[in-house]
């Protein structure tokens, strides 16, 4: 029997149990307990009565017919399924279910569940199955257990889930969350093609041209830190997919791009993409319906995801009718072609250029903000972070990609803000082509499995003090890096970020840079003590520190933007 079926059934039988109940209450009510005195009901009657009951309902309106149909189906399933787990090894061990929500109540916070999961682990395991809402899910909370399914077995763990969500928000297009087929395959070879680790060093010049871009503007407004970070990867990622540079914060086509992620992120929520998925009418309702905040979310970011991909897509074809554009991943395709497009490979281009911006924007600015909270916190280490700096390249030059060799310590930093808090605390769910069989459990076909990515960087067997961030962890006695570069930040067997080899450079020239330009501190207040920093993080497909007060203040002589000018060879 297949999984479908046996999902299918579970669901069935939640919730017609619960209607059967209501339905054969009121009957028996009504006609077999007319008065105080008339006996229950006894054993050897049960099926006699059932029947009885079933046929007499029948002529009682459609909702008890549907009730009692609901109640057959179910118990058929039931039977079913009773037969077929009899066929194969025991599910994952997890916690209890209850109809219809699952084992929702067992999170401690349905917004974070990772955490949960995490805790889990030491009563269930490293491989956990459990219901949330009305998807089964298995969760997987360690490395070994990981590489062995998603690298392993690749080719069973690759897909997505197929969601009644991704269409209706304009998601189904970008490659994280299509299925694993041919549409992924041939977007993942764009991706290939344009970031793969020998073509990174082409990438050097944009993204220091934009990391000291990011520096100007600190240094002239250091209160808007989160909106300059945000620029950072939005001016290397739209340089490099569209040859296009943008001017300000306010460029129009920054905004689009921006107000889209923005949209897609609040609409794709854990909690909000549970409730869509459970109760998928919420997205057929009319916009003008009460209460339709689902449907209107999705018709928003639809709208969204639409100009997200024409707008520049179409500037760039415009500009290279008349040889106005240069070198860009868009460009580039387009040109292979030799003139002769067909609309399944324009697509591809197009689709894969718009997620290369998503994908690089989203993840860069929220690792950055975690870095920056890092820094606050810990001044200790961006004092010694400081001095590794000053002592490798000076104070009359700032750090490019050739200083990165002799400054382990700031990828040791990296690597903790990677591991410390993880944007991507639980990734984007794989999914299983058929059914499988794994430490004498058995993982369903069609069922969702999570990477919890939390568990694994918060081990506290390979990362002693988890909660605390302590670059040393990856630095040897003789002061080399260790081996671990953190690749479960990045994902997992074939679905694994296809561009973290150009957000690695991208998230090191950024830190680097900072710190050898800056020094971030805490707030002061009119008294002038320090005001505390308490971290909270924001929920969602992503997560990222919420903005804190802080002080971001010049450390290079006669801080001014001409003295910066002059160590970036930028004119502002």
């Amino acid at each position: 029997m297949s999984a479908e079926w046996l999902f299918f059934s579970s669901e069935i039988l939640n919730l017609g149990s619960a209607c059967w109940l209501g339905a054969f209450t009121r009957w028996y009510i009504i006609n077999y307990r007319t008065s105080p005195t008339t006996p229950l009901l006894s054993t050897t009657s049960l099926l006699s009565v059932l029947t009885a009951g079933y046929i007499t309902m029948l002529d009682t309106g459609a909702g008890f017919y549907l009730a009692t149909s609901t109640f057959v189906l179910a118990a058929l399933s039931r039977c079913r399924k009773y037969w077929d787990n009899r066929s194969h090894p025991p599910l994952p061990p997890g916690p209890s279910s209850l109809p219809i929500v699952g084992s929702i109540f067992s999170l401690d916070d349905p917004f974070r569940p990772w955490l949960s999961f995490n805790a889990w682990k030491s009563t269930y395991g490293n491989i956990i199955y459990t219901r949330l809402l009305n998807k089964p899910v298995v969760v997987i909370n360690s490395e070994e257990v990981a590489k062995d399914l998603f690298d392993l077995r690749s080719s069973i763990y690759s897909d997505r889930l197929k969601s009644v969500v991704y269409e209706p928000f304009g998601a189904d297009f970008g490659m994280p969350f299509l299925a694993y087929g041919d549409r992924w395959r041939v977007q993942r070879r764009i991706f290939h093609q344009a970031f793969r680790q020998a073509a990174i060093h082409s990438y050097h010049p944009a993204l220091l041209r934009s990391a000291h871009k990011m520096l100007f503007s600190l240094l002239q407004d250091p209160t808007n830190y989160a909106s300059h970070f945000q620029m950072f990867p939005s001016s290397f990622i739209l340089s490099t997919v569209y040859d296009y540079e943008p001017k300000t914060k306010d460029d129009h086509l920054v905004h689009v791009m921006q107000r889209f992620l923005e949209l897609l992120i609040a609409g794709l929520g854990i909690g909000g993409t549970m409730v869509m998925e459970t109760f998928p009418f919420l997205l057929r309702l009319p916009t003008w319906f009460p209460g339709a905040t689902f449907k209107r979310a999705a018709v928003e970011c639809l709208q969204a995801s639409h100009d997200v991909r024409e707008i520049p897509f179409q500037d760039v074809k415009e500009r290279m009718s008349t040889s106005r554009v240069g070198p860009c991943l868009v460009a580039d395709h387009l040109n292979r072609m030799n003139g002769v497009e067909d609309d399944v490979s324009t697509t591809a281009v197009n689709e894969a250029a718009c997620t290369a911006f998503g994908g690089a924007s989203e993840t860069t600015v929220s690792t950055l903000l975690v870095f920056l909270l890092a820094m606050v916190l810990h001044p200790e280490i961006q004092a010694k972070a400081q001095a590794d700096i000053d002592r490798v390249v000076g104070k009359d030059r700032l750090p490019d990609f050739d200083d990165r060799v002799g400054l382990p310590y700031l990828d040791a930093i990296l690597r903790e803000t990677l591991r410390w808090h993880p944007v991507f605390p639980m990734g984007i769910p794989h999914s299983t082509t058929t059914s499988d069989i794994y430490n004498g459990y058995f993982i369903p076909e069609g069922v969702a499995v999570i990477a919890n990515t939390w568990a694994m960087t918060h081990n506290e067997k390979k990362y002693p003090s988890p909660d605390e961030f302590m670059p040393e962890r990856f630095i040897h006695e003789d002061g080399s890096l260790m081996s671990d570069t953190m690749p479960s930040a990045f994902g997992w067997g074939r679905r694994v970020c296809a561009g973290q080899h150009l957000a690695d450079a991208a998230l090191w020239i950024a830190i680097t840079s900072f710190l050898a330009t800056s020094s971030v501190h805490k707030a002061l207040d009119e008294h002038g003590k320090e005001i505390p920093v308490i971290p909270k993080f924001s929920t969602g497909l992503t997560i990222h520190p919420e903005k804190f007060p802080c002080r971001i203040v010049p450390r290079f002589q006669h801080a001014s933007a001409e003295r910066l000018a002059q160590l970036t060879g930028l004119e502002q």
